[in-house]
């Protein structure tokens, strides 16, 4: 199913790399039908020092980014906490070991470190075990109160909240805060689906009513209200389907952490007695163990490449931590304030509501986008900037677009993608050695997605090889005739 559909998907940009004739680049993205009715905004610059305007439409309007509000997020990220920073998630007790038993609580303190996994606190857990403790008389707290914004952002919408790109965010994560879901055909017709959970967790059931059938095509839902942990399923699948996959959002992070964690000091042969509370670490805890996170710049690699909401979120409430005390989205969206004032970059262009670009509240113009990538090319933390973006036909979420066209291995673009919204921004290195900087956001469009993005894909390649060179002489006539 994939192949056909990668097949189909490199059929569709051929043709709309073969359909234009080639005159002006940015009037045939304009003209084509599938941009009928959208609002289009598009700035390309030079990346010399002044940058020199090649293409120009709608600069100043707003547009929603939707993910490439993550460029914003991640430049503040890199530029207030450095490129080397680390998170450290410590595990306390305010107790005392006394032989095989810790008398006292243990408190996992959220810093809000996305990346924490399984293995990160199993490695807690046996730093534990290493100190003789098989049982431990009290509860497990679950403390989150680094971050005051929890679970969703604004102006996110009800109906994905069960979707693991949705998932909710506290000051503590644990895998993404979701799982993978898998429904495969059963092996007859007429029974159930096979429905598992990757990991396994005991924090969420299944209601599936998914039927296996004899022929026809796979088609099933799935539902979970945001505050339920019963994940229901219906629909049918065929004998000869193969296994499809979804990620699915966790409700109640802090207990589900929680009991986690439970569970894997329970593999450790520590029992703990108590249940899993969500409450502050008092001052008198002491540390027993601590875990870190992977610096910064492969934190962002991984935000950007596969465009991890969950990632985006954290790193924005992460940078209100560090500089105010408190990971509160609206003491972030003060501090990008003043730092998009320093970059000279008009805060009005850019009006901001959550760090992933989900809200459909959000709103920027192609002109800060640009103006945000000229500037990052002159920090310090531009190579980790750049090397967390998506590769055309390479890596990311640009994996499968501009193969076999000239911008493969070219352009390195954050896509965004929400409904109606299609963006591409970042930079060109052309044939000739020369560097570009380009925002595309295209709002409101009613043709297909595919066909919105082959279209901006023609356009971004036609940039690379030029049979003309790239002046302002040559292309202001038709920026100024429209």
């Amino acid at each position: 199913m994939r192949a056909k559909v990668s097949l189909a998907w490199l059929a569709l940009v051929a043709f709309c790399f073969a359909a234009a004739p080639q005159t002006n680049p940015l009037k045939e993205l304009l003209s084509d039908p599938a941009m009928r009715g959208a609002w289009v905004g598009v700035l390309v610059q030079t990346s010399s020092n002044p940058p020199q305007t090649l293409f120009a439409v709608n600069e100043d309007k707003r547009f929603m980014p939707a993910s490439n509000a993550k460029l914003f997020t991640t430049a503040l990220a890199l530029e207030k906490l450095g490129p080397n920073f680390t998170f450290v998630t410590p595990l306390l007790t305010d107790g005392r070991i006394d032989g095989e038993r810790l008398d006292g609580n243990l408190y996992l303190k959220g810093v809000g470190d996305p990346s924490l996994t399984r293995e990160r606190l199993r490695d807690l857990a046996k730093a534990l075990a290493t100190k003789g403790v098989k049982s431990v008389n009290g509860d497990i707290v679950v403390d989150v109160s680094a971050f005051s914004d929890n679970r969703w952002g604004t102006g996110w919408s009800w109906d994905y909240l069960h979707y693991g790109y949705a998932a909710e965010v506290w000051a503590i994560a644990l895998d993404r805060n979701s799982v993978t879901l898998q429904v495969s055909p059963a092996s007859k017709e007429g029974q159930l689906a096979q429905v598992t959970l990757v990991p396994a967790t005991d924090w969420l059931t299944v209601d599936s009513r998914v039927v296996t059938v004899k022929s026809g095509d796979s088609n099933w839902s799935i539902w979970r209200d945001p505050w339920e942990r019963v994940i229901h399923l219906w629909g049918r699948v065929p004998l000869s389907a193969s296994p499809e996959t979804v990620r699915i959002s966790v409700p109640s992070v802090p207990h589900y952490v929680g009991e986690s964690f439970r569970a894997t000091l329970k593999e450790m042969g520590i029992v703990v007695e108590g249940s899993v509370k969500v409450g502050q670490v008092p001052s008198n805890a002491s540390v027993i163990a601590e875990t870190q996170s992977p610096p910064l710049r492969e934190i962002v690699r991984w935000l950007n490449k596969v465009s991890d909401n969950l990632y985006a979120e954290m790193l924005l409430r992460a940078v209100a931590l560090k500089e105010r005390g408190q990971g509160s989205v609206s003491a972030a969206m003060q501090i990008l304030k003043q730092q998009l004032v320093d970059w000279g970059i008009d805060p009005d262009d850019v009006q901001l509501f959550d760090g992933s670009g989900l809200s459909r509240l959000n709103m920027v113009t192609p002109r800060a986008v640009v103006r945000l990538l000229q500037i990052a090319r002159t920090r310090p933390w531009f190579d980790a900037f750049k090397e967390s973006l998506p590769i055309a036909g390479k890596d990311g979420t640009l994996r499968t677009r501009f193969q076999n066209t000239p911008a493969e291995g070219r352009v390195f673009a954050k896509t965004g993608y929400i409904g109606s919204v299609v963006a591409l921004s970042g930079y060109i290195q052309r044939t000739d050695g020369s560097e570009l900087v380009f925002s595309i956001l295209v709002n409101h469009y009613s043709a297909p997605t595919r066909q919105v993005q082959a279209c901006v894909d023609k356009f971004v390649a036609s940039l690379v090889e030029t049979r003309e060179p790239l002046t302002a002489k040559t292309l202001t006539s038709f920026v100024s005739s429209n």
